[in-house]
């Protein structure tokens, strides 16, 4: 190491340091509160939209054609391998590629919103009228039938509506005509993939790019049905009333309507080191990530798209759901009561708690027709009071992310902050984390009590494992590195050294999102202290005597 001189004023310096950390606790507190008030506030606003039925939606999935960008070849052959949600009926058509004029270089003609240049090819494409004809299996010669609407109805049907249906006198006439209500729930889901590129460094190998969804829904209204069954080719018409039907069909307007659109970042990667998937099926793993985190986040704001369902039982938590309606471990769902309100005289849903999905073994396979003694699937609580059985459960999709804020006490200590991120649609295993967390500090150290500042990160994986209904015990245990700097250090004069950390977090909710929480850490340094130039100058808690051990942390955490 370079010689440094100590003799200088020990206040040199203090008083920025101390203006420049005020003003950063000041910015962090500000943060803090107005986040705060944010989530609270969407706290209240939460409970305000609550779908009243679910019903199994269809949709025909398109790709924009980028011919001219960066391995768009090579995602146009991944495209027809892509494996659609079991949650939606797939109501593909001949193609899966949208041609709409793009300007040299890919890019897209931006005269007009995207959103609006895609529904007019949609409409010359005639799609809206395509997807009812595939919904009445309609043939060349203009023929129909309603096997397809008769076979959907019975899949979508839950365990009550065979027990009500069954004892009606149409049963399974009824059954099957259940398909009729499911063709206005048809939808076109136009993905456009974009900023495909190739992950390659050090560590990392793989595949990233940006995804945008836009969704469309077919309006089959009731004007619009009527007059398509007045296209009903039956087997005693002649063949003028034949064409004069075939031509009315083709001269069908379906409206199709504008829903929303979504962006999502995908990547598909994995170590150098100890990785094992060749580059062509990281490229077709991120393929199909696009479509499914599409679709992920089409169900944060589609409230078609969300899963609604009674409360089925209490011990265990359960209900009569599971992969036909695309449940994954770690789903969110709201649990809402509808209570009367005798001001109004009307009922309005009041939210006494949030659950997530249980393990991928406890949920339950139902991707066949009800017979009225479909299985269920589990879940645990994360939020809110004791439950009852027909309360309504709301999938509410979260992003997964969660930030803790606040400082640790002991050993070491100084301001810290974590970032956790579920895994469980990933890992199939509930309430599984991955952590990185950074922390700061200062102090004096060594034979003549000199400040040093600290800067440590690390990462890790986390537990979590409810104790009560709003109390989380979550264990972690990770690995990091810690820096060390003095004013008078050059900049390849920093120290370092590597540690492990295990610990655990006990957490409070105050709202379902926002949480107090405190635990604590035992930091064990693994590795001497080193400079950049590799010098080592022996075990880190000998040189910054006792900074190892025991570390106490106090603070809140956002969850989105």
């Amino acid at each position: 190491m370079k010689s440094r001189t100590y003799a200088e004023d020990e206040s040199k310096g203090n008083i920025p340091l101390i203006n420049f950390l005020f003003m950063k606790k000041s910015l962090l507190v500000l943060f803090v509160l107005a986040l705060s008030s944010s989530l609270l506030s969407q706290e209240k606003r939460d409970d305000g939209g609550v779908p009243e039925s679910y019903d199994r939606n269809s949709v025909a999935v398109f790709f924009i054609d980028r011919s001219g960008t960066s391995y768009w070849g090579k995602a146009r052959e991944k495209i027809p391998s892509i494996g659609f949600s079991d949650k939606y009926d797939v109501h593909n058509l001949e193609t899966l590629i949208l041609n709409i004029a793009i300007r040299r270089g890919g890019r897209l003609d931006e005269d007009q919103p995207l959103s609006e240049r895609i529904l007019s090819r949609l409409e010359q494409d005639d799609v809206s009228r395509k997807m009812i004809a595939k919904w009445y299996n309609r043939q060349p010669d203009g023929t129909m039938d309603m096997e397809l609407v008769h076979e959907r109805g019975r899949f979508a049907a839950t365990d009550a509506d065979v027990v009500m249906l069954q004892a009606t006198s149409r049963g399974e006439a009824a059954l099957r005509d259940m398909g009729n209500r499911l063709i206005n729930r048809s939808y076109v889901l136009v993905m456009d993939l974009q900023d495909i590129e190739s992950v390659d460094d050090n560590n990392t190998e793989g595949w990233r790019a940006n995804a945008d969804g836009y969704l469309y829904q077919v309006d089959f209204n009731d004007e619009v049905r009527s007059q398509f069954y007045q296209t009903w080719i039956y087997p005693d018409d002649d063949p003028e009333t034949r064409a004069q039907k075939n031509e009315a069909f083709d001269n069908l307007d379906i409206p199709l309507d504008y829903v929303t659109n979504v962006s999502a970042r995908v990547r598909s990667t994995q170590s150098k080191a100890f990785g094992s998937k060749t580059s062509d099926e990281l490229f077709a793993e991120m393929i199909q990530k696009s479509y499914e985190e599409v679709l992920y986040n089409l169900e944060m704001e589609v409230d078609a798209f969300r899963v609604v369902t009674p409360l089925y039982q209490t011990r265990p938590l359960g209900a009569k759901i599971g992969l036909k309606e695309g449940l994954q471990t770690d789903n969110r769902f709201f649990v809402y009561e509808h209570v009367y309100d005798t001001r109004t005289g009307e009922t309005r849903p009041v939210r006494r708690g949030v659950i997530r999905a249980a393990s991928s073994s406890k949920i339950h396979d139902n991707r066949h027709e009800a017979i009225g003694d479909m299985g269920t699937s589990q879940f645990y609580q994360v939020a809110g009071r004791r439950l009852h059985e027909g309360y309504t459960l709301v999938q509410k999709n979260d992003v997964g992310i969660e930030i803790s804020l606040g400082a640790e006490l002991g050993e070491i200590g100084g301001g810290y902050g974590r970032l956790d991120l579920r895994t469980g649609r990933l890992t199939g295993i509930s309430a599984l984390y991955v952590y990185v967390d950074l922390g700061f500090d200062a102090g004096e150290y060594g034979v003549i009590q000199e400040d040093f500042t600290f800067l440590r990160a690390s990462a890790g994986l986390a537990k979590g494992m409810h104790i009560t209904r709003n109390l989380e015990l979550r264990p972690y245990a990770g690995f990091g590195i810690e820096n060390a700097d003095h004013d008078d250090f050059e900049d390849d004069d920093e120290l370092s050294a590597y540690f492990v950390k295990g610990g655990g977090n006990l957490a409070l909710n105050l709202t379902h999102n926002f949480q107090l929480i405190g635990g604590g850490g035992y930091y064990a340094f693994v590795t001497d202290a080193e400079d950049d130039d590799g010098n080592t100058y022996g075990p880190w808690d000998d040189l910054f005597e006792g900074r190892s051990g025991l570390s106490f942390f106090a603070g809140i955490k956002f969850m989105f």
